[in-house]
C-alpha cells in the first residue's frame, strides 16, 4: 500500500511540474530574469516584446542559445521602421517564423468585446506557454494613447499576467504594465513554427499533437484557412469561396469550426470568420475581394492648369480614382473629375480606376492631355 502510495505520489509530482513547465522539465525557466526584455530605444516596444516571446520560446526548447536573442540581433532581421508582421529568426540551433494576426478593429478583422475578446485572446494563448506579443494601436477599439506592446505571458488564477518592455520589464498581472489591456488590443505577434539548424520542423507544445497529449484543445488559428477564390470580379451576385482548413497538411473536417460569412455582393474587401468547435478553439479569418471592372475615359478636356476627366461608370458602389502625370513622372492622384492646379502647356497622362473598401480595379487605358 506504502509503494502504491509513492508510485502515486510520484505520478502526480510529474504531472504537476509539466503543467507548470518549469525548470524540472526544462533546462532554463521561463520565467527567469534573462527571459525578460528592457527596450532599449524609445519605439522599440515591439521588438523588444518579441526579443522576450523567442527566448521564452527558445527556454522550451532548451535552446542554449537563447541569449543571442537581443534587440540588436532581431533588429537586423525583423525591424523596418517598426516590427515586421512576418519574420525568422535563426540561433545557432533553431529557426524561428514569427507572424502577425488581427484580433479586432484592425486590419478590417471583424470587431469583437466583453468576454468573447477574452476568449479569442485565450485561444492564442492556450497552446503558446511563451506568450504572445499584445499590442495596442491608436484609433482602435478606442484607444487613442500612442501604440505600445507588452508580452501576454500567460493566463493562471483568473488574471492575465505579462511584462512590460518600458517598465523594467518582469512578469506582472496586465492591469500594471502601460496603456495595453486585454479590451483594447489589436493584434498580436506569435511563434507560428520552430525548425532545427537541419531543417527539421519541431513539434513543440503549440502543435495539434502536443496540445492533444496535453489534453487541450488545438487552437484554429494553427491550422492553415484557405479559400477556393479570393478575387472575384463584380456581377452583382452574391460571394461565397468554400473554406478549407489543413493542420500538418491533412485536412480538418467543418465538424471542428463553424463559418461565419458577410452578405458580399458588392465591390469590397471581406472577412469570413471561423470559429473553432470541439477540439479546436479560437477563431481566425481570412479575406477575399469583389474587384470593379476596369474603367475606361470617354473623353479628356483640357483647362487652365487643368483638365476635366469623363469615364465610363461601372457597377458595384464604388467611387473612381483618377491617376496622371507628366511622361515620365511620377503618379499623382485625385477624387474629383476636375484636376486644377497643374502647369500649364503641358502633357498629362491620364487613367482611371474604381474602388471599394480596400477593393481597388484595374485602370483602364491611358490617355494624354496639354493643359491650356
Amino acid at each position: 500500500m506504502k509503494k502504491k502510495f509513492l508510485s502515486l505520489f510520484g505520478v502526480l509530482l510529474l504531472c504537476s511540474t509539466m503543467i507548470m513547465g518549469e525548470v524540472s522539465v526544462h533546462a532554463y525557466n521561463i520565467n527567469g530574469a534573462d527571459m525578460f526584455w528592457t527596450q532599449q530605444e524609445k519605439n522599440t516596444c515591439t521588438l523588444a516584446s518579441a526579443v522576450m516571446l523567442l527566448r521564452r520560446k527558445a527556454a522550451l526548447l532548451n535552446d542554449a542559445d537563447y541569449k543571442s536573442i537581443t534587440e540588436s540581433s532581431l533588429k537586423s532581421k525583423a525591424w523596418n521602421k517598426g516590427l515586421m508582421w512576418d519574420f525568422e529568426f535563426s540561433t545557432k540551433n533553431y529557426t524561428y517564423t514569427v507572424q502577425h494576426a488581427a484580433i479586432d478593429s484592425f486590419n478590417n478583422a471583424p470587431d469583437v468585446k466583453g468576454e468573447a475578446k477574452k476568449a479569442v485572446v485565450l485561444s492564442w494563448l492556450k497552446s503558446r506557454p511563451e506568450g504572445v506579443c499584445l499590442y495596442a494601436r491608436k484609433g482602435y477599439n478606442g484607444f487613442h494613447d500612442s501604440n505600445h506592446c507588452v508580452l501576454l505571458t500567460d493566463y493562471t488564477g483568473g488574471l492575465f499576467y505579462a511584462a512590460d518592455p518600458a517598465k523594467n520589464a518582469s512578469r506582472v498581472t496586465i492591469d500594471k504594465v502601460r496603456k495595453v489591456t486585454i479590451e483594447n488590443a489589436a493584434s498580436i505577434w506569435y511563434v507560428s513554427k520552430v525548425k532545427k539548424s537541419n531543417g527539421t520542423v519541431v513539434k513543440t507544445v503549440s502543435s495539434s499533437s502536443s496540445s492533444k497529449d496535453a489534453g487541450s484543445a488545438i487552437a484554429l488559428s494553427d491550422a492553415n484557412m484557405s479559400l477556393s477564390t479570393v478575387y472575384y470580379t463584380y456581377n452583382g451576385q452574391v460571394r461565397k469561396p468554400k473554406v478549407t482548413f489543413k493542420m500538418n497538411n491533412k485536412k480538418v473536417s467543418s465538424a471542428h469550426y463553424s463559418l461565419s460569412y458577410p452578405n458580399a455582393k458588392n465591390v469590397g474587401k471581406y472577412c469570413i470568420t471561423a470559429k473553432g468547435k470541439g477540439e479546436y478553439c479560437g477563431n481566425k479569418h481570412a479575406y477575399f475581394y469583389i474587384l470593379p471592372k476596369a474603367v475606361t475615359i470617354s473623353s479628356l478636356k483640357k483647362k487652365k492648369k487643368g483638365f476635366t476627366v469623363s469615364y465610363k461608370k461601372v457597377q458595384g458602389n464604388v467611387k473612381y480614382q483618377i491617376a496622371y502625370r507628366i511622361k515620365n513622372g511620377s503618379w499623382k492622384y485625385a477624387y474629383s473629375s476636375t484636376v486644377k492646379n497643374l502647369k500649364s502647356k503641358k502633357t498629362y497622362q491620364v487613367k482611371v480606376r474604381a474602388y471599394n473598401n480596400g477593393a481597388y480595379g484595374s485602370y483602364g487605358k491611358v490617355k494624354s492631355i496639354k493643359t491650356k
